[in-house]
């Protein structure tokens, strides 16, 4: 699948083919590609979190923001790459929007229920007259049929429109229970005359009613907290929300809410952040599987200066309400921006991260065990041999929004910086997709129940 403006690809973008040797990284490899799914969008901001890249049964769902120089206008994208053995074709759907006041577009953050059904939620905020303040409306589109986004329904009418939690402030994300029958998605609310304190956290929750999700009226679950980056996972003792707390712009931190089903707290807890710093989680799974009763956390430290940066990895129980650290691996601070954590068999699990804006690393062995691990570069990644400037933002697909994997692997999308790019401009970008492979099967049974 080509990109909707793609002339200038083939004079930047060199791209191996997919039958080249596999490329190993101790326990992962590079099994195929990587494959071109768009060479011209904005840069994928905030990708190490939100959740732009799904997979379904048979094609990965991709989304962005188109690229226009100047960014004078505003479409959306979402795209489907067909998988391996797929009669599927790729393809890629515009969301245009028009508005003369439109300040700012969010790349869609995808959903994908069970009967493979594609829900897509876009932010669209607006100038007013006060040049630092533009409140947006949140938009719901969903596929006309499964696991094809080749037809969009605008399906907006089932989020409530009344005030006062009508006007956001776009920190949001969206999760989906394991069964697809219920979602949540939450946000900031904001409104332009200061009635509703700015960044306030509401969650609406969503019941699915035929293909389409409704949603409830907004609930206020916590306080103020400015701005707030967070990830959803809905299991079947609530909904856990974990993101980024800016109160203190020195130690920016990581906070943990746990929240019941009429949207009141009952679990909250920071995690720790002992020196002024950068103390995120951009990352949270299933511990095995889609099974949610235990979620694992990828912490990353990084104090003040760069000293005794370490990944660490948490894992999170709903049904107890408890909260511990697994690990903590001390790491350079070159090597130390976040990433995501994959299972790979009962006992090992990779870690992959883009440190540098360069190739990929993975540490990989025990991880949430006590036993050997080791740290090797992902070669195939390196956007030198590609031709290309850097990287930009890892994607993995992720359970908690109803992505469906595979035993012995996975795919990974990689948001890639072209040489000819402005260093001001956000575009335009290349998104590439690699498949990886596991050295170690996912395992049927668990051989050790006190690891779940």
């Amino acid at each position: 699948m080509r990109a909707l403006s793609a002339s200038f690809i083939v004079a930047v973008l060199v791209i191996p083919t997919a039958s080249s040797a596999l490329a190993d990284a101790g326990n992962l490899k590079v099994a195929a590609g990587p494959f071109l799914v768009n060479a011209d969008i904005d840069q994928e901001w905030g990708g190490h979190t939100f959740a732009y890249l799904l997979e379904g049964e048979r094609c990965l769902f991709f989304s962005a923001i188109a690229y226009t120089p100047g960014g004078k206008s505003w479409t959306a994208l979402v795209g489907q790459y067909p998988k391996p053995g797929s009669n599927d074709v790729g393809r890629m759907t515009p969301i245009p929007f028009t508005e003369s006041s439109i300040h700012n577009v969010t790349q869609p953050l995808l959903l994908r229920s069970k009967d493979g059904y594609i829900h897509i939620f876009v932010g669209v905020s607006h100038s007013t007259a006060n040049p630092g303040y533009a409140p947006a409306k949140l938009r719901y589109f969903r596929s006309a049929v499964p696991e094809d986004i080749s037809q969009l329904v605008d399906r907006t009418a089932l989020f409530p429109q009344d005030a006062p939690y009508n006007r956001f402030h776009l920190r949001m994300n969206v999760g989906v229970s394991r069964d697809g029958c219920h979602a949540a998605l939450v946000v900031l609310a904001i409104s332009p005359d200061g009635s509703v304190p700015f960044n306030t956290p509401v969650v609406f929750f969503g019941v699915r009613h035929g293909a389409d999700f409704t949603f409830g009226k907004p609930i206020v679950y916590a306080e103020p907290m400015s701005l707030f980056y967070p990830q959803v996972a809905v299991t079947d003792a609530g909904t856990v929300v974990v993101g980024q707390v800016w109160d203190n712009p020195n130690r920016i931190k990581t906070r943990l809410l746990h929240i019941d089903p009429h949207g009141q707290v009952i679990h909250r807890e920071d995690l720790p952040g002992e020196t002024d710093g950068n103390y995120l989680c951009c990352d949270l799974r299933s511990a095995w599987g889609d099974d949610r009763s235990r979620l694992i956390l990828s912490y990353n430290k990084w104090p003040k200066n760069g000293a005794k940066c370490r990944h660490e990895f948490w894992a999170y129980r709903p049904e107890s309400k408890t909260l511990e650290q697994i690990r903590s691996i001390p790491v350079a601070a070159d090597l130390a921006n976040y990433g995501k954590w994959l299972p790979i068999s009962d006992r090992r699990s990779v870690f992959i991260n883009n440190p540098s804006m360069g190739t990929l690393h993975v540490w990989h062995g025990d991880l949430l065990g006590e036993g050997s691990v080791t740290h090797s570069p992902l070669t195939p990644t390196d956007p030198r041999l590609l031709g290309l400037a850097g990287t930009g933002y890892l994607f993995i697909p992720n359970p908690l929004q109803g992505s469906v994997g595979r035993a012995g692997g996975a795919w990974c999308g990689v948001d890639y910086i072209l040489r000819r790019k402005d260093a001001q401009a956000r575009g335009p970008d290349v998104f590439l997709l690699f498949q990886l492979s596991f050295q170690y099967h996912l395992a049927i049974a668990r051989r050790d129940p006190a690891r779940r």
